[in-house]
C-alpha cells in the first residue's frame, strides 16, 4: 500500500466547509454499537477570539447523528545523536503517496479492548479483546504501512491484531462494538506475547522496518515496549530497581532482544515510547525523578540518558526533536541536547501530542486541543469542543492530516479538520485512555520524511 504524507488534499467533512492508577480492567464482552455515534462541529462565527496570548477558534455543535544487559551512558560528553535519513526525491517519496485506508486504534481501557475506526467514515469496523483475563489497556502502535496495530497492556502483554481482513487468518472476525468475539476465536488477532514479569507494562512502538523499493512495502518490522516488575497483580504499578526494554518480531511476536537498565520502577517505571527515523526509541520516566527520558540505540541497543525531559506523552517531529507533554508540554534536541518548553501556559495535567503537516504541535487541554508552533514553541489556535469539560489526552493525526483527540477516559473522540478547525465528535467508546500514535500518523512522518543531516 502507499502512505499518505506528501499529499495534502483532504476529504472534507459533508457537515464541515493521567494516567487512571485505580483504573481495573473488566471483561464486560460485547457492548457499545456497532455504529459510532457523531456529532458534527463548525466554526461559530468565523473569527477567533484572544485570550492569555492564545487564539481559540471554538466550533459548536450542530448535529447529532451518531518496548541482554547493556552499556548506560550518561548525557554531557556524548556524541550528538545522527536522527538524519533518506534524502528527499528519492523512492521513499514515490513509495508515500495516498493511502488506501486508514485507521485509528483506540483503546477501551476499562472493557479491556480496543476498538478499529475508519478515520475517514468514523465507523468503528472492528472491536478486539487484548488479552485472555483484563489486562488494562492504554498505548497503542500502528505499523507504518497501517496493516496492524500493536497494543501494550498495563498489566503486561502486547497484542498484534489486523487492520484488514486479507492479511487475518480467517474470516471469523469482529464487525463492531456489539460485535466482540471470545479471546482466541478471532481471526485478525495475529498474536499475543504475554511477559509474566510485568506489573506495570505502558509503552509500545511500531519500527518502520526496511523498504522494498521495487513493492513499496515494509519489511522486517519490530516492535519496542518497555516494561517494570514487583508491583501487585494488575495493578499496573511496580516496585523494583530496574526496568526492562524488549524489541519484539513484529510477524511472529517473539522477543528478539531485550535489556535491563538500573533505574528505579516505584510507580510506572516507563511511560511512553517514540520512535526517530533511525528506529530508536525513545521512553519516558513518568514520576521516577531523574533521568526524564532514555534513549535506546536501535543497532546496537545501548541506552543513554535523557535530561531535563518531562512527559507524559511523548512523540518525534518532522526534524527529529523529541516532544513530551506534561502541563507546560516541550521538546528535547538531539542536535543541542537541550530542553526548550512552550512559550506560555495551557491548561493539562500531561497529554499525548501530534504534529499536523502546518508545522503545529497539538496537545491536549481541558475541553479541547492547543497547537503550537513546533519552531518558535508559541502557542497557535484552541479549537474548543462545545459542551466538553474533560480534558483531551490521547492525540493522533491521521495519514489524511486530520487531528484526532481523545477525553480522558471517556466514551467519545473528536475528528478536527486541520484547514478550517472544524470537528466531528464520535461516541460508543468505554473508558478510552491512550498516548500514543493510535493512527501511525508520527510513525509514517519519521519514515517518510526523515530530517535532513
Amino acid at each position: 500500500m502507499r502512505l499518505c504524507t506528501t499529499i495534502w488534499t483532504l476529504t472534507i467533512c459533508t457537515a464541515c466547509a493521567g494516567d487512571d492508577t485505580s483504573a481495573s480492567g473488566s471483561d464486560t464482552g460485547a457492548t457499545g454499537s456497532a455504529t459510532l455515534d457523531t456529532t458534527v462541529g463548525s466554526q461559530s462565527d468565523g473569527t477567533s477570539t484572544s485570550s492569555g496570548g492564545t487564539s481559540q477558534s471554538t466550533s459548536v455543535s450542530t448535529t447529532e447523528p451518531t518496548m541482554a544487559d547493556t552499556t548506560v551512558a550518561s548525557t554531557g560528553d556524548d556524541p550528538i545523536f545522527d536522527v538524519g535519513g533518506a534524502e528527499t526525491g528519492t523512492v521513499v517519496d514515490e513509495c508515500c503517496g495516498e493511502a488506501e485506508f486508514s485507521y485509528i486504534w483506540i483503546a477501551n481501557s476499562t472493557e479491556s479492548t480496543v476498538s478499529k475506526i475508519n478515520t475517514r467514515t468514523l465507523v468503528e469496523e472492528g472491536r478486539y479483546r487484548t488479552r485472555d483475563t483484563p489486562g488494562n489497556p492504554s498505548r497503542t502502535s500502528v505499523s507504518v504501512d497501517g496493516r496492524a496495530v500493536a497494543v501494550a497492556n498495563r498489566f503486561g502483554g502486547v497484542v498484534k491484531i489486523w487492520a484488514r481482513p486479507e492479511d487475518c487468518s480467517g474470516p471469523s472476525t469482529s464487525d463492531g462494538a456489539a460485535d466482540v468475539l471470545p479471546w482466541g476465536s478471532d481471526d485478525c488477532v495475529a498474536w499475543y506475547t504475554p511477559f509474566a514479569e510485568a506489573s506495570s507494562q505502558r509503552p509500545v512502538a511500531w519500527t518502520s522496518g526496511e523498504l522494498d523499493e521495487d513493492t513499496c512495502e515494509w519489511n522486517n518490522q519490530k516492535i519496542w515496549t518497555a516494561e517494570g516488575g514487583g508491583g501487585a497483580v494488575d495493578s499496573g504499578m511496580c516496585s523494583d530497581t530496574e526496568i526492562r526494554v524488549h524489541r519484539l518480531d513484529g510477524d511472529t511476536g517473539v522477543v528478539e532482544d531485550s535489556i535491563t537498565l538500573p533505574y528505579a520502577c516505584m510507580t510506572f517505571g516507563v511511560y511512553g515510547g517514540a520512535v526517530d527515523s533511525n528506529n530508536d526509541l525513545w521512553l519516558t520516566r513518568l514520576f521516577e525523578g531523574s533521568p526524564g527520558a532514555l534513549h535506546i540505540d536501535h543497532d546496537t541497543l545501548v541506552a543513554t540518558e535523557i535530561g531535563p525531559f518531562y512527559g507524559y506523552g511523548i512523540t518525534v517531529d518532522h526534524n527529529g526533536r523529541i516532544w513530551g507533554g506534561t502541563g507546560v508540554p516541550g521538546r528535547w534536541d538531539p542536535a543541542t541536547q537541550t530542553w526548550a518548553q512552550i512559550m506560555g501556559s495551557i491548561p493539562n495535567v500531561g497529554v499525548g501530542l501530534a504534529e499536523d503537516r502546518s508545522n503545529r504541535m497539538w496537545v491536549g487541554i481541558v475541553g479541547g486541543i492547543q497547537a503550537i508552533d513546533v519552531d518558535t514553541m508559541a502557542l497557535g489556535e484552541a479549537v474548543m469542543f462545545a459542551g466538553e469539560s474533560i480534558q483531551s489526552k490521547g492525540m493522533s493525526v491521521d495519514v489524511d492530516g486530520y487531528i484526532w483527540a481523545v477525553p480522558d477516559a471517556q466514551n467519545r473522540a473528536y475528528r478536527v479538520d486541520p484547514e478550517d478547525l472544524s470537528y466531528e465528535q464520535i461516541g460508543g467508546l468505554v473508558g478510552a485512555y491512550t498516548y500514543s500514535d493510535m493512527t501511525g500518523g508520527a510513525l509514517n512522518s519519521v519514515a517518510c520524511n526523515p530530517p535532513a543531516g
